[in-house]
């Protein structure tokens, strides 16, 4: 619910904000970004930005997430009565990078809708063990997609606040696994999928240019 706050605080503003207010000229700056509404969670999202024009930027995305899970379980069971206890480990990573375009449709205004055009390159494993067994997956594919926001541009100094949303997404991934258990079975497979999805997941993102 934040971000579809910060979504309605941005638009209150845009209407208080004095109509002949000059945003921050982007064309030939640079811009760093961090996500803020995700540094509750073990995922960090951030960005480069070179501005092209007034009104046309590209960016360089770099998101990346990670989990760790350490514990010790007692597995009991009354027929046959015996009791199994060990410790379950887990951990995963997720990485995505890649470009993407931005365009501005009110570049002279200080609060500004844009929309972005994207292509990244993603790359998730996942290994754990438990007292029945272990497995190993790793994903390695593409998306591209389209997203919608609205930024605020400072009028007295150099930065903005943004609220964005990647809302459809296409993708093609390779997956394998493998997997064995302590009887001395194992699984290994592998293939490949294209997913197509359509949604809208806000996130507020601070930048500052220079």
């Amino acid at each position: 619910m934040r971000p579809i706050l910060s979504l309605v605080l941005l638009a209150l503003t845009a209407l208080l904000s004095v109509r002949t207010s000059w945003a921050t000229e982007i064309d030939g700056k640079w811009g760093l970004g961090v996500a803020v509404g995700s540094l509750v969670s073990s995922s960090a999202e951030a960005s480069i930005l070179r501005g092209m024009s007034t009104r046309t930027a590209w960016l360089l995305d770099v998101s990346a997430s990670l989990s760790n899970d350490n514990r010790n379980v007692t597995n009991r069971t009354s027929s046959p009565d015996t009791t199994v206890g060990g410790a379950v480990r887990s951990e995963g990573m997720s990485i995505i990078v890649g470009p993407r375009l931005r365009m501005f449709t009110r570049p002279e205004s200080s609060f500004s809708p844009y929309w972005d055009v994207y292509a990244h390159f993603t790359d998730r494993y996942q290994i754990g063990s438990s007292p029945g067994g272990s497995f190993n997956s790793r994903t390695v594919g593409g998306e591209a997609g389209l997203a919608i926001g609205v930024e605020y541009f400072s009028t007295r100094w150099p930065f903005s606040v943004g609220a964005r949303t990647d809302f459809a997404r296409f993708g093609a991934v390779h997956t394998s696994l493998k997997a064995s258990d302590d009887f001395g079975n194992s699984q290994v497979s592998s293939g490949s999928a294209i997913t197509g999805t359509v949604s809208f997941n806000p996130s507020l993102q601070v930048r500052v240019y220079f």
